[in-house]
């Protein structure tokens, strides 16, 4: 009995240290991932785009996230039907026709069949 209590004495506050102290736990609210999910991602640089000759340049660049194939479709700015861009898993490609004062969208879709959306950014041109 008599080593009982000491045991307990120290053994008691460990505990209680232990799960008054979690290790980082994820913020309530914050993102979580599943392991292997897709982060995929396409940006324009520049964005806005400088068009002191009435159009200018961007470059777009894109990533699946996961190694596989994607294609990039551009939206024209009156609303008007889709285009493929570009392809691949991950890439960079110029696009030379952005127009100033109207925005476009580029969309990256996953796989080739044109259904599944992964990331989209849209582009203004700017005087």
């Amino acid at each position: 009995m008599k080593r009982f209590i000491p045991t307990t004495a120290v053994v008691l506050p460990l505990f209680f240290l232990a799960a008054c102290n979690p290790s980082k736990a994820p913020e309530a609210n914050a993102p979580t991932a599943s392991p292997g999910a897709s982060t995929a991602t396409i940006t324009a640089s520049p964005n806005p785009v400088p068009t002191s000759q009435g159009v200018g340049t961007t470059t777009i660049t894109w990533n699946t996230g996961d190694g596989t194939e994607g294609q990039v479709y551009v939206g024209s700015p009156d609303g008007g039907r889709e285009s493929l861009f570009a392809a691949g898993p991950t890439g960079s490609v110029t696009a030379p026709w952005i127009v100033a004062g109207k925005t476009g969208e580029f969309r990256l879709y996953a796989g080739t069949e044109h259904a599944k959306m992964l990331a989209k950014t849209q582009v203004t041109g700017q005087k």
